[in-house]
């Protein structure tokens, strides 16, 4: 018997969420995949993790930081660090990969973990 449970498209809930994107989220045994949908001109407001992620870029071209980013580009924040903002250049898709313990900080929350929020 395979351990392995797929997820149909169709199933998954998609929401905006309190950064602006549209987001759905997959969980398992302490991992946490977030895709996220923007378009172009929309823009995640600074923000990091308290654990680290992973961002990897499906589809359309992203900024973060003065860093554009494509289909296939990846980028990594480690975490104690500054906040980081997202720019859609394009409509675009990309993942955010992080242990579904962590918690997204944004800066003008003075720090402090913001819960139920996600990028």
């Amino acid at each position: 018997m395979s351990s392995f449970t797929p997820i149909p498209a169709a199933s998954m809930k998609w929401e905006r969420n309190v950064l602006g994107s549209e987001v759905t989220r997959l969980r398992t045994d302490g991992a946490m995949l977030t895709i996220v949908h923007g378009r172009k001109g929309d823009v995640v407001p600074p923000h990091g993790y308290s654990k680290g992620s992973v961002t990897y870029v499906v589809t359309g071209r992203i900024e973060v930081d003065g860093t554009v980013m494509g289909p296939g580009d990846a980028g990594t924040y480690t975490a104690p660090g500054d906040f980081f903002s997202v720019k859609f250049l394009d409509d675009a898709t990309y993942i955010v990969a992080r242990a579904d313990a962590d918690e997204i900080t944004v800066s003008d929350l003075g720090e402090r973990s913001a819960h139920n929020l996600d990028a």
